[in-house]
Order: structure tokens, then C-alpha cells, then sequence
């Protein structure tokens, strides 16, 4: 069975203030800027990070997206879609290319279709940074910038054969965490000072797990088995 491992780490760094749009995943968790996204598979089917902008502000805005940088990697089988699709990106490419944007109305959000996404299998960790940002009408860059980087990793997979089988879709929660496992389990969720804050059985499959009673912090959260294999995971409620 093909595994799919998205862990968002946060890292706290600051948005621009005067930015007027948001972006989600396909979940709707939010996608931060300085976030890592991290798959073990890859492919567009098994390894896309499908993605919608929401325009927040009174006016019209226009957007475009930066292949900024790479690690172990090229660009070469990235595929990126917005508005149009593009593969075997180049660094320094940007999404519709310069001058060209993609208009959002106040309020509107874009289609589905848009993604992220690694096509070609490796050994090695690489990582795809991106970013997003404003344009005026004209097309000229006026920053506005939400940067994250697109990790692959080949190793996640072979780590968690040893582990619990049991994978949450992200670490970064609105309300509610979904996760995959494929044996029954036990879930403990504690708060960074060790206290015991929800706890409830995990049954076998997909299935949403509501934290939305959770204040906005960091907790850690135990899955455990019946034999004591036990797997632990940072995550971020909003």
C-alpha cells in the first residue's frame, strides 16, 4: 500500500500585513509562509499539494508564483498548475510568466485544479521553494510574499515501517484532524505542559477527529496500540 506523508512544520515568521488573500490546501488548513510540506511519494496522483487562494480584501488582486530555489533538485518533473500547467520548471520561472497574472475578484476564490506537485522518484531529500505574491495591473511584482518549500522525501516511507501504521493529512489544524490508520488504536492528546487535555479509540480507516473544543496552540499527540508501539506528533491548532 502507497503511503502518503504531508507534515507541515510551522515556522514562525511574519506574513505582510497589508496582504489581502489566503491560501488553503485541499483540507482547508491554511498554508503559512516559512511552511514546510513534506512527501513521501510522488507523482500528481499520490503527491500533489492541491491549493486555492482566497481573496480577502475589497479590491481585485493579481496574482503570480515564483519557483524561487532547489535543493538536490532542478525543477526538472515539477509540476505546477495555476491557471495553466507547467512541468520541468526552471528557478527564477514564474506562474503565469511575467507580465501575465491571474486576476481574483474581491471575495472569490480560484478553481480547483492548482496544484504542486514532484513526478519523478528519487533517493534523495529535495526541496522546491515557492512563492507567492502580488501584482499590480500592469504585472509589476509588488511583494505581498507567502513563501514555503515543497519537500520531497523518500525516507519518510521507510521510517514509518517501523512505526505505527497511522498518518494525519496535516499538522496544522482548523477544527479537525484527519487521520489513516489501519489497526485500532488509542489517542492521547496533550498540551506542551504534559497535561492529558482529550483522549478517545482510533478505528481502523479514514476518519476526522474534532479539535475544534482545543484552544489555538501546540500540542502532542499519542497514538498507541495494544502491544505499546506508540507513535508521537506535533501539531498546530488554529
Amino acid at each position: 500500500m502507497k503511503k502518503i506523508l504531508l507534515l507541515l512544520t510551522l515556522i514562525l515568521t511574519a506574513f505582510t500585513m497589508n496582504a489581502q488573500y489566503e491560501v488553503e490546501d485541499q483540507f482547508g488548513n491554511e498554508i503559512i509562509d516559512g511552511m514546510v510540506v513534506e512527501f513521501s511519494d510522488y507523482g500528481v496522483s499520490n503527491a500533489s499539494l492541491n491549493f486555492f487562494i482566497t481573496n480577502t480584501g475589497a479590491d481585485e488582486i493579481y496574482m503570480r508564483i515564483e519557483f524561487v530555489s532547489a535543493v538536490n533538485a532542478t525543477g526538472a518533473g515539477f509540476e505546477l498548475c495555476f491557471g495553466q500547467c507547467y512541468i520541468d520548471l526552471v528557478v527564477g520561472q514564474t506562474v503565469p510568466p511575467a507580465p501575465q497574472f491571474l486576476a481574483i475578484a474581491s471575495g472569490g476564490i480560484t478553481s480547483e485544479g492548482n496544484h504542486f506537485a514532484n513526478t519523478l522518484e528519487g533517493t534523495e531529500v529535495k526541496d522546491y521553494v515557492f512563492r507567492f505574491y502580488q501584482t499590480d495591473s500592469d504585472g509589476n511584482d509588488i511583494a505581498n510574499n507567502l513563501s514555503f518549500t515543497y519537500r520531497y522525501d523518500p525516507t519518510l516511507g521507510v521510517n514509518d515501517l517501523n512505526d505505527l501504521d497511522i498518518s494525519i493529512a496535516s499538522t496544522v489544524i482548523l477544527n479537525d484532524m484527519q487521520v489513516n490508520a489501519v489497526e485500532e488504536l488509542n489517542m492521547e492528546i496533550y498540551n506542551l505542559q504534559g497535561k492529558l487535555v482529550s483522549s478517545e479509540k482510533i478505528n481502523i480507516g479514514q476518519q476526522l477527529i474534532n479539535m475544534s473544543n482545543l484552544s489555538s496552540q501546540m500540542y502532542i499527540v499519542k497514538f498507541s496500540n495494544d502491544e505499546g508501539t506508540s507513535k508521537t506528533i506535533k501539531v498546530v491548532k488554529k
